[in-house]
C-alpha cells in the first residue's frame, strides 16, 4: 500500500470543501461573527481559509478551509464545529489530504 500523504510529507494538510446549502446565504449572515471568531480560535491549524463565490463572483456558494493537522478526523471535526456548519449554512463538508508545494502561500516550492 503506498505511503499516506501525511505520513509521506510532514507538512501535509487537509483542505475542506464545504458547499452551502441551498438557504445557505441567509443563513451565513446570522452566523457570520461567530463562524469569524471560530476561525480565530484555529490560527495555530489553519493554514488558509475564505468563502467561494459563484461564477459572477457575487454570492458565496461555499467556503474552503485548509488545516494543518495530521488527521482527516481532526480536519473534520474543526469543520464541523464552525457556527456555519452548526447553523446549516454548509450543505457538505468534504475532506482530502493536501499537499501544499508551490504557491505564495509556501514560499515558493517544496522541490
Amino acid at each position: 500500500m503506498p505511503t499516506p500523504v501525511h505520513q509521506k510529507y510532514p507538512t501535509a494538510c487537509y483542505a475542506v470543501i464545504c458547499r452551502d446549502a441551498p438557504d445557505g446565504a441567509e443563513k451565513r449572515k446570522a452566523a457570520t461573527q461567530d463562524h469569524l471568531r471560530h476561525i480565530e480560535q484555529l490560527m495555530d491549524e489553519l493554514h488558509v481559509a475564505g468563502p467561494i463565490f459563484d461564477d459572477e463572483g457575487q454570492r458565496p456558494i461555499g467556503s474552503i478551509l485548509v488545516f494543518r493537522t495530521q488527521s482527516a478526523d481532526r480536519a473534520r471535526e474543526l469543520a464541523t464545529a464552525d457556527p456555519y456548519f452548526e447553523a446549516g449554512v454548509w450543505e457538505s463538508v468534504e475532506v482530502m489530504p493536501f499537499y501544499p508545494a508551490a504557491g505564495g502561500y509556501v514560499g515558493g516550492k517544496t522541490w
